[in-house]
């Protein structure tokens, strides 16, 4: 049997969640969420498919945890909201969100919109992970670097850095490419601050793991084996 979708709702009106719950739990496996205090935490817990989210929430706003998320994940995010000015959309769109639908809504409509972000996301369907060795795990889809389960708190330059170095594992990656990918440019940047990053991402994998992992090919560039 095929692993269904998951879906989760971020909406204070319980009563609309649920009907969402119930017009999509067909299809997918949908979770709602009760407390709106440890939102990203559910979310990470949950790995949802998608993530359908409110903006007028209690304590922090809908655009509040969508940035949030955005730091950590790239899953599909489609905003609920009943507000429908131009300059909440765009707000919506700009800090990470995939799609905007304004309340009262068509449910044939929600339901094409999920069926939509859902098939052009599908890489979402299986988690990707690269087994690093040292008990390192890195998550593709969310940039996520786990040892033994437990993540790995990087910067995000040092995430950066990590992905295109993790992307690229078992190549060599010229020091200009890293510039490049890092800060858009090979001038203008002193020669010390990208090796100033590698050693300090470098130190930071040694005491999480024992091993620094990123290796050097001197006067060249950095790899991971």
């Amino acid at each position: 049997m095929a692993m269904k979708w998951k879906i989760m709702i971020i909406e204070d009106d319980f009563l609309l969640a649920e009907q969402m719950q119930a017009l999509l739990c067909g299809q997918y496996e949908v979770r709602c969420v009760k407390r709106f205090d440890h939102v990203v935490a559910d979310v990470q817990a949950y790995e949802p498919h998608l993530v359908l989210l409110d903006i007028n929430l209690p304590g922090h706003d809908g655009f509040y945890w969508c940035e949030k998320l955005r730091i950590l994940s790239n899953v599909p995010i489609l905003f609920i909201s009943a507000r429908s000015t131009m300059q909440d959309t765009l707000r919506a769109i700009r800090l990470g969100g995939d799609d905007y639908v304004v309340k009262p809504f068509c449910p044939e409509l929600l339901e094409a919109k999920i069926e939509a972000m859902l098939r052009r996301n599908e890489q979402y369907q299986e988690q990707k992970t690269i087994d690093l060795g040292y008990g390192l795990v890195y998550l593709e889809n969310g940039q996520v670097l786990l040892h033994e389960n437990a993540k790995v708190d990087l910067t995000p330059a040092e995430r950066r850095l990590f992905s295109v170095l993790v992307h690229r594992k078992g190549c060599l990656v010229l020091r200009t490419e890293l510039m490049l990918d890092l800060w858009e440019t090979d001038q203008f940047i002193e020669d010390g601050t990208l090796s100033t990053l590698v050693s300090r991402l470098r130190q930071k994998l040694k005491q999480t793991c024992g091993n620094g992992v990123i290796l050097t090919a001197k006067g060249k560039g950095y790899y991971i084996e």
